[in-house]
């Protein structure tokens, strides 16, 4: 046999391995993410006349229309905030910090310049001081929604009859008209809410910003391995396999849904999967009833991952799919 006909022989296996796989792929994945109507008539299906988009929950929140920044709301987090709460930084900055606070400032990286010039060095007795919750701890943010901590910061009271004291320390004193942002070298008092949106999400990525200088890295590398093929990239449900799927995968850049949607929510839908009998009760009080109500899919597409994932992948999959929700580090 020449060359010529070896090397052709040898194209045509390849092409027929190849097709081999991607059959067998398109197969698993049908099977293993195909849609699955609830069987039992204990299960409340997704109704027929269920709003084909989402719609928006009756709390008179003002969503945010575009992506909220945490790394604009670090500085009027900084100067509002922190003074009670305690200044937060990332793990990149902790690491920065320690290692060159001892060498002269010529020498010094630009992220332990730009936490000098933001007044945020640690042992600053201004910012060291912190009053609860610990943002560094996950443990504070997995049952309580973004809406509901701007509700929290917005009006000083949240639907629980929690009150947080406002500007002249007043307990359930609103921000929404005094909050100080910083725009460009300019600082400003606004009633746009997108400032305080900037700061929820700033607090919400403390804890994990300040984990580890890879956690942000960790959670996407989890959603892209295991989400991307059906919610997309940037987690607008329009992955590779999303047309093959009915209901169609969720829309993660639906800021009114996720606002309303807790972690522990997230977590529990991931680990379960799309069919399901019932929502726990530890589950359901986390999240309002308009939401339940409005964003909660009965029966969907997606496989249960909790004999898939680990504990730790199931988790780091939810801030995979919060980090596509705002902008930050």
């Amino acid at each position: 046999m020449g060359p010529k006909s070896m090397k052709s022989k040898l194209t045509s296996i390849l092409m027929i391995l190849l097709g081999t796989f991607v059959l067998t792929f398109s197969v698993a994945c049908s099977e293993g993410l195909g849609t699955q109507e609830a069987s039992s008539a204990s299960l409340v299906k997704a109704s027929a006349d269920a709003p084909v988009e989402i719609e928006s929950v009756t709390s008179g929140i003002p969503y945010p229309l575009g992506k909220p920044s945490a790394l604009k709301g670090r500085s009027v987090y900084q100067a509002n905030c922190a003074s009670c709460h305690g200044t937060y930084l990332t793990a990149v900055e902790k690491l920065n910090w320690e290692a060159q606070k001892n060498l002269p400032q010529d020498q010094w990286s630009e992220v332990t310049k730009q936490l000098v010039s933001e007044d945020r060095q640690p042992n600053n007795p201004l910012w060291d001081r912190k009053v609860n919750p610990d943002f560094y701890s996950p443990d504070w943010r997995f049952e309580k929604t973004p809406g509901e901590l701007f509700r929290l910061i917005e009006t000083g009271k949240d639907r629980f009859g929690k009150m947080h004291p406002g500007p002249s320390g007043v307990m359930g004193e609103g921000w929404k008209n005094v909050l100080k942002d910083v725009r460009g070298t300019q600082l400003v008092t606004t009633g746009d809410p997108i400032a305080i949106w900037n700061v929820v999400f700033y607090v919400w990525s403390r804890s994990i910003a300040g984990a580890s200088p890879t956690r942000f890295s960790e959670a996407w590398n989890v959603y892209s391995q295991n989400c991307n093929v059906c919610h997309g990239t940037l987690g607008k449900g329009d992955g590779p396999l999303h047309k093959s799927l009915q209901p169609l995968p969720f829309n993660f850049q639906n800021y009114k849904a996720m606002a309303e949607t807790t972690d522990s929510f997230l977590y529990w839908r991931i680990s379960e999967g799309g069919t399901w009998t019932s929502i726990p009760q530890s589950i359901q009080r986390t999240m309002t009833p308009e939401a339940l109500k409005l964003y909660v899919h009965q029966w969907s597409s997606m496989p249960a991952w909790k004999g898939i994932l680990t504990e730790q992948q199931r988790w780091l999959s939810v801030d995979g799919v919060r980090s596509r929700t705002y902008e930050h580090e």
